[in-house]
Formats: structure tokens, C-alpha cells, sequence
């Protein structure tokens, strides 16, 4: 820990923003990529030999993680921050690094690849870049990354010899397939078998099981599809350098939609079960080494067409050129941070506006990070917590089978309690369940403290206490109303018919607690945004998804938006979890402007949320209220 706290000490947003994007390079997208490339365009052999070193790898670090159960830095050290950037990918368990073992395999493999000498030494600058980048964002320590990179390298000088004899004995590449399936199906018989013990995390338990289904597609695929191309296909990899683009860019177009095509309904087939990541991987790799092979000899006669053919294609790859230069310019404008000066509105009308250099502090899942989420627990324990006084309870709510309210964000029950356990079953929906069943649950179940042990794991049955029990909205809104004088934000998570009874409902609970002004409800269903406006016109309500658009590019091009056709109160909003910007002053002044308090999800890195307080945010809405309160000034 000591030599992160020396990277930390020495981060700048331009470093940071340098190395979130060189970790980047470490991630599967560009495994796959490189993988793919080099099957296609410089060596089968190669090829197969980066995809065994990498299924190989992940296998092995899968099952160390998921053994050894080592906590993230910041699990580790609550006083250690890391660059808020890379969290979104630094789920599960800390040792060994899988971005560190991933980009030694990619690059380290395609180095041996290569014969320019500079392309080999700048592949391996970048992977030794990747490895330190992993430090420096604070996600790994340094003998995760060692650990990581030295698998990595085992496999890429390892593997290696092996695979340079598959041209005289093909026999080697499926026998070493053959050997990583073996280990991939170890690896799932593991994660479905093994008496884990009770601290371990279901989150990362269930991150191992996806991802031992996932390689044991992939290993299955290459072992059936290698013999299949050796006899019947024997594609040649050389083709024209324009050509092996072209190649490059639609084969990857074409793996991408069955990726994404096949998602949905392998899923329904298999009812969720991840076999059906499996069957999905296993088509994606027979479709790239089988079907889309098969188009090699055209590219590699320079796609010969005739001159109407050649012309128009012409035409295609300006307008694609065109397009892509927009594409960039747009991309640039949306994700580029504002230098708008910010403002305070002290004529504003909205109570939900603070003055400039105050936020309210607001409890996501009513304060998930200290306590079990959407629980009775969370709610006192934020409520009644002499360290920090929240403004604002947020939560969410969902419908039960029997017409019930209750907290919870997952339309399943398997992320936060052990419904898996109690109804012999998985991905239960809360919908299918009545409040008398689901009371039966341990909402706590899988709840992870900061040491990252889960204290209410064992608790079944009897043993579990009534506020890790599901609370009903008219449970959370008896209590909080005689524990203080809160706000809140409730996100209405049914749509259609169910999503108009649970706005029938919620209104009808909020009238009762006398509680309808000081709430702003939310919902990402578009239709029941517009039933509570022609419904509960008096029902104060944030920005549906369609509304949150206009408003962006409204603010981005400084068009005029009539405040007094805005029917929302506030726009509860992310960052930029969804590729654009919206934390900017420009987007916080012109809703200023317009009267509309402008609230951010999920915020969790203090830095962040004194940059957001700095622009003029309304309130962060935090999973880590404790946190929160050491950075905000609240009004």
C-alpha cells in the first residue's frame, strides 16, 4: 500500500486521464481484437497461441481470485482513493491482475508475432505500461500486478515453443486446447460445486462462474473448429494492406452482432443459466474461424469487382469517411468537460436549488455503501447516525405479486439477498413473489462492509432480524417520518401497467405521510412519466430518459427551452456513466436558468464530489454518506 500512496500522490487529471486510457489496453475488447487480427491477417499459428495463452490465463487467474479472496486497496485502506475512472472495471477480488496478465498475453504474445524489432519493443513498452497503469488508477497492488504479469509471461515463453512445432505436428493446437478446456471445465465445476466459504462475496462468486462459462466456450469452440479449418478451409492470412482492413473491420462487425444478437435469445432458451454464455462464445468463435474465413480468397485477390461496383463502393467509403469525421466531432463536443464559469441563482424558486458552494447530501439506496441496501437497516443507520445527517433518502421501489410497494432495486432478488437459497431458485422476480414470501428473505445476504467480510451471510430463517427483512414503502416512510424531516428521491422501477399502479400507489403513500412535496419521483419508463403528468400533475417528478436528451443537447447548443413547458422539478442524472458529459457548469447553469435543481448519481470519489458541489450541483446522491458528509457543505 505504501508505494500506491506514492502514485497517488503524484496523480493529475492529466495522468489520470493518460492511464485510465492506457489500462484500457489491458481490458478483453482488446484481447479480442488482437487475437482476432493476427488469426486473420499474420499467423493462424499465432493466433491460436495468443487465444490459448489468454482463455488459458483467465482460467487460471479466475480461480486464484475467487481462491485467495483478496480485497480491492481501497477495501483494504478506507483512507485510499483511486482514480474514479477505473472502477467500473475493477470488479471482484484484487489478486492476482487480470488486466495485467491479459495485456502481457495480447501484446506481449503479438510482439513474438511481429519481425520489426521497434513494433515488438513499442508492444512491450505498452504492456509494461498497462501493468504500472493498474497501480497508478489504485485498483491493484503491486504484487497483484506482479503476480498477474508473471503468469502472462509464462504463458506467452511457455506456450510458444509448442505452438512453433503445430506446423509439422498439427495435433499440438487442439491437444493444447484440449488441455484448457479440461482446466475451463474444472473451473465451472468448481464455481457450481465448491462449499465456498461463507465471506466469500457473492458478486465475485458470481463473476467466476460467468467467466469460467465463458472460456469453456471458447476453449470447446477453437477445439472443434481448428481440425474443421486444417482439413476442409485452410484459409491464407496475406492479402492487400486495404484489403486486410476491410477484412478486419467487417468480420469484427460481423462477430459483434452475434455477440449481441445471440444474447437475448440463448438467454431466454436457457432461462438465464450461463450456459448460455457459453453457447454464445462457442458460435462467436466458430463464426470467426469458420464462416467468416471463408470470404479470405476475395480479399486476398484485392476484392476484385467490376468499375459500377468499385465506384459505388467508393461512395460508401466517403460517405463512411464523412460520417466518421461527424462522428468524431460529435463525440468530442459531448464528452469535453465545460470552462462555463458557475452561477448561483439566489431568485430561484425551485427549494430543490442550494446556493452556490452547497449540496445536499443524499443516501443512494438510502445509503447502500454503509449498510445493507433499501433496508430498514440502511435507513436508521443513516438516520440516526451521529456522525452525518442526510437531507436526502433515496431509494427504489418495485411492485410485489400481491400489489405491495417495496423497496428494491433489481427486477431479481439473487444480487442483495439469498432468494437463490430460499426458493431453490435463481433470478427469482420480485413481481412473482408475495410480500409474506419475500419477507422470508435475508435482504443483507450478500452485503460486503468495508473490510469486505459479509457479517449477515449466515443469518436464515428466524435468525434473520425484521430491518434486514424486505421493507414495504409505507414500513420506510412510517419510520423516516418520525425520525426526521427528510427528502426524497424514489425511482419507480415497473414499467407499463405495473409501473401506472406503483405511481397509483406511491402517490396514495405519499399523500398519507403528508411527504408529496418533499419527494421527487423518478422512473426510466417513458409512459409512466406521462401518466403521472396527466395522473399527479402535483407529484413533483425528475426528467424521463426522452427529456433528459432534449435537455442536454438543448444546453449543449444553447437552444431555447421554455421553462414553463418543463413538468419536472429536478434531472437526476449521471456524470458520464452514458458516453456524454453531463456534469458540467453548462448543463447545471442552464437548468439553473430554467428553475430545474440538477441532482448526480452515483458518486462515490470525494474528489468528485467537491468538483460537482465546485459547478453548482444540487445534491450527490452517494452509496457513501460517511464519505459525503467530510467533502460537502451542506445548506
Amino acid at each position: 500500500m505504501g508505494f500506491l500512496y506514492v502514485l497517488e500522490g503524484l496523480r493529475t487529471p492529466i495522468l489520470d486521464k493518460l492511464f485510465s486510457a492506457i489500462t484500457f489496453l489491458g481490458g478483453e475488447v482488446v484481447f479480442v481484437v488482437v487475437a482476432i487480427i493476427v488469426f486473420w491477417c499474420v499467423s493462424k499459428r499465432d493466433g491460436y497461441y495468443i487465444i490459448a495463452a489468454g482463455v488459458g490465463g483467465t482460467v487460471v487467474s479466475q480461480t486464484m481470485k475467487i481462491a485467495c479472496r483478496v480485497p480491492r486497496p481501497w477495501v483494504r485502506d478506507g483512507n485510499f482513493t483511486i482514480v474514479e475512472s477505473a472502477r467500473a472495471d475493477a470488479g471482484g477480488y484484487s489478486f492476482p491482475s487480470g488486466h495485467s496478465q491479459n495485456c502481457i498475453v495480447s501484446l506481449g504474445g503479438a510482439a513474438r508475432s511481429v519481425k520489426k524489432t521497434w513494433l515488438r519493443a513499442l508492444l512491450w513498452i505498452l504492456a509494461g505500461l498497462v501493468c504500472f497503469s493498474r497501480m497508478y488508477v489504485g485498483v491493484h497492488t503491486p504484487a497483484d500486478v506482479s503476480v498477474g504479469a508473471a503468469l502472462g509471461l509464462a504463458l506467452v515463453f511457455g506456450l510458444y515453443p509448442l505452438f512453433k512445432k503445430s506446423d509439422e505436428k498439427p495435433w499440438i493446437v487442439p491437444a493444447v486446447y484440449a488441455v484448457v478446456a479440461a482446466l475451463a471445465v474444472g473451473a465451472v465445476l468448481c464455481a457450481e460445486l465448491w462449499p465456498w466459504p461463507a465471506d466469500t462475496d457473492g458478486e465475485n462468486l458470481a463473476e467466476f462462474r460467468k467467466n469460467s462459462y465463458t472460456m469453456l466456450g471458447l476453449a470447446l469452440a477453437v477445439l472443434t473448429a481448428c481440425p474443421i479449418e486444417q482439413k476442409y478451409i485452410r484459409f491464407e492470412t496475406k492479402a492487400p494492406w486495404w484489403a486486410q482492413i476491410l477484412k478486419c473491420v467487417l468480420g469484427l462487425g460481423l462477430i459483434l452482432c452475434v455477440r449481441v444478437g445471440l444474447k437475448g435469445p440463448l438467454n431466454a432458451l436457457f432461462r438465464g443459466h450461463l450456459a448460455a454464455n457459453a453457447v454464445r462464445y462457442y458460435i462467436m468463435v466458430l463464426a470467426a474461424a469458420l464462416l467468416w474465413p471463408l470470404t479470405f480468397k476475395w480479399f486476398a485477390k484485392g476484392c476484385p469487382l467490376g468499375r459500377r461496383a468499385k465506384k459505388a463502393l467508393m461512395t460508401v467509403g466517403i460517405i463512411l469517411l464523412v460520417l466518421a469525421v461527424l462522428a468524431g466531432a460529435l463525440c468530442w463536443a459531448v464528452t469535453k468537460d465545460s470552462s462555463m464559469e458557475p452561477r448561483d441563482f439566489p431568485e430561484a424558486e425551485n427549494p430543490l436549488i442550494t446556493p452556490l458552494g452547497t449540496t445536499m447530501l443524499s443516501g443512494h439506496r438510502a445509503g447502500g455503501g454503509v449498510a445493507p441496501e433499501n433496508t430498514l437497516r440502511a435507513l436508521r443507520t443513516s438516520a440516526e447516525n451521529p456522525s452525518y445527517t442526510l437531507d436526502v433518502f433515496e431509494f427504489d421501489v418495485h411492485l410485489t405479486a400481491d400489489g405491495v410497494l417495496v423497496l428494491l432495486h433489481d427486477q431479481t432478488l439473487d444480487r442483495t439477498s439469498d432468494a437463490a437459497e430460499v426458493f431453490g431458485q435463481e433470478n427469482v422476480d420480485v413481481g412473482a413473489k408475495t410480500l409474506s414470501e419475500l419477507k422470508k428473505l435475508n435482504m443483507g445476504a450478500q452485503f460486503t462492509a468495508e473490510d469486505g467480510s459479509m457479517p449477515f451471510s449466515a443469518l436464515h430463517g428466524d435468525e434473520v432480524p425484521d430491518d434486514l427483512r424486505i421493507t414495504t414503502l409505507d414500513e420506510a416512510l412510517e419510520y423516516l417520518e418520525s425520525a426526521g424531516d427528510f427528502r426524497y428521491i424514489i425511482e419507480i422501477k415497473n414499467g407499463g401497467e405495473r409501473g401506472f399502479e406503483a405511481a397509483d400507489k406511491l402517490y396514495a403513500s405519499l399523500k398519507q405521510f403528508g411527504a408529496l412535496e418533499r419527494t421527487v419521483v423518478g422512473t426510466f419508463h417513458n409512459e409512466v412519466t406521462a401518466y403521472m403528468d396527466g395522473q399527479y400533475p402535483d407529484m413533483p417528478r425528475s426528467a424521463g430518459v426522452n427529456e433528459v436528451i432534449r435537455f442536454y443537447f438543448s444546453a449543449l447548443l444553447g437552444l431555447k427551452l421554455d421553462g414553463d413547458s418543463l413538468h419536472y422539478k429536478a434531472l437526476q442524472i449521471p456524470t458520464t456513466d452514458y458516453f456524454v458529459n453531463l456534469g458540467t457548469s453548462r448543463v447545471v447553469n442552464y437548468a439553473h436558468e430554467r428553475d430545474i435543481a440538477v441532482q448526480y448519481w452515483t458518486i462515490n470519489d470525494p474528489a468528485e464530489m467537491a468538483r460537482l458541489q465546485s459547478i453548482g450541483a444540487d445534491a450527490v446522491m452517494t452509496d457513501l454518506p460517511d464519505v459525503g458528509v467530510t467533502v460537502l457543505n451542506q445548506p
